[in-house]
């Protein structure tokens, strides 16, 4: 059901002086792209001018079917607020009202017009239409803003995965995979092409004087920007009856976000530097921030020690190097850009706990927003719209919800 979320918010802001004050610097390299190097002191400064006021959580351990999520896949906000739920466990799409209310729940398993495999992304493809991303059935459903069926597209990309990791720009659905032989991997967009832009609706109807649909999908790939850093190579152990992996923890990684406006913010999370290239691999700008390592802790690593995907690593004869784990975390592990054109940077955080870093749209830093009570799910992209942020997390049970945030500025 409905409720509040007793969530616990802290901001920590740096010091600089709120009249505007900012002890970076701004520079233009030789191709024309902007670096800006910020200092460790944000320009926010005590009187915290952004908050996070808990909102509204939806989810429940036990409680009405539309309320309990099985394994959430996806999340979107529409322009008036009303919350899209995506469930892969139950292949259904539901519908809330912005006061948390269930309007309706959409989908089932099946291979039908409207039903999934393993419904395992969301996106708006224009202001009031949604795709529903089925990769294990290697298609796209197109759904309007009620959640009503509209068509089907074939997918034709031969791989799938629990989430969606991509997005939508100008009409293309873009998801990210690897190409090229092994040793020489490349990651790279693979881009979809669902509609040209007919009205409000993209559909496969031909308005009079409008332009269709093309009946085959055109594709396109885009190579994503080679990101430099340390490669950790996941602990693996095989036997007769099968082989199991598991990622090194505390590993810096590549991170990329896909702005929705032809552009790609990316980095890796071992450096404090954030890259603003476009789709055609132009650098537009460069962000830099003087951070310092957060350490691991013993009670973190025995924390991850004693998780049951390392016992049954063990069980199964698997050996730990732990000399291979870093000694700090990661300087981010996300990216998002709102609406606002603001940087949101997902920071590792405390066992129950979620932490940004912000950056206004011209890269100053601006501080950190921290929320407490939640473990984010960093598979599901996080939403700003109409002055909320939306989370998926887990409780101190491990029951997923989605987590809303009133953002006052």
């Amino acid at each position: 059901m409905r409720s509040i979320a007793t969530v616990a918010l802290v901001v920590a802001c740096g010091g600089a002086d709120a009249g505007g004050h900012w002890g970076g610097t701004v520079e233009t390299l030789p191709g024309g792209a902007v670096r800006v190097t910020n200092p460790s002191r944000g320009l926010w400064e005590d009187g915290r001018p952004w908050r996070l006021v808990p909102a509204l959580v939806l989810g429940e351990e036990d409680g009405p079917a539309a309320t309990v999520f099985g394994a959430i896949s996806g999340l979107e906000v529409d322009a008036a607020g009303r919350i899209y739920v995506l469930d892969r466990q139950a292949n259904e799409l539901r519908i809330f009202t912005p006061d948390g209310a269930h309007v309706r729940s959409v989908g089932r398993a099946g291979d039908g017009p409207g039903e999934y495999r393993n419904a395992n992304g969301l996106r708006w493809l224009t202001p009031d239409t949604l795709v529903v991303v089925d990769q294990r059935a290697n298609r796209y459903t197109i759904l309007d803003a009620e959640g009503e069926y509209v068509r089907t597209v074939p997918r034709g990309l031969g791989f799938y995965g629990w989430v969606l990791f991509g997005g939508v720009n100008a009409g293309r659905l873009y998801e990210r995979t690897t190409l090229g032989p092994e040793g020489e991997e490349q990651l790279a967009l693979l881009g979809t092409v669902l509609h040209e832009r007919v009205g409000r609706l993209a559909t496969d109807r031909v308005p009079a004087g409008g332009v269709g649909v093309p009946a085959e999908p055109v594709r396109d790939t885009v190579l994503l920007p080679a990101v430099t850093g340390p490669l950790y190579e996941a602990f693996s152990v095989q036997t007769s009856r099968g082989g199991m992996g598991m990622p090194v923890p505390f590993a810096a990684g590549p991170v990329f976000h896909l702005d929705g406006r032809g552009g790609i913010r990316h980095g890796h999370g071992s450096a404090f530097r954030i890259l603003h290239t476009s789709l055609a691999g132009d650098t537009i700008a460069e962000i830099l921030l003087a951070a310092e390592p957060t350490p691991v802790t013993s009670a973190e690593l025995a924390e991850w020690e004693a998780g049951k995907f390392v016992e049954q690593f063990k069980q199964m004869g698997g050996r730990l190097d732990l000399d291979r784990i870093p000694k700090s975390k990661p300087f981010f592990d996300g990216l998002y850009v709102d609406p606002d054109r603001y940087l949101w940077v997902s920071v590792p955080a405390g066992a129950m706990e979620v932490a940004f870093r912000i950056f206004d749209p011209d890269g100053r830093y601006l501080g950190w927003l921290r929320a407490s009570g939640l473990k984010g799910d960093a598979y599901v992209p996080m939403v700003v719209r109409g002055g909320r942020l939306y989370l998926v997390g887990r409780d101190e049970l491990d029951v997923q919800r989605v987590y809303v945030f009133q953002i006052e500025r």
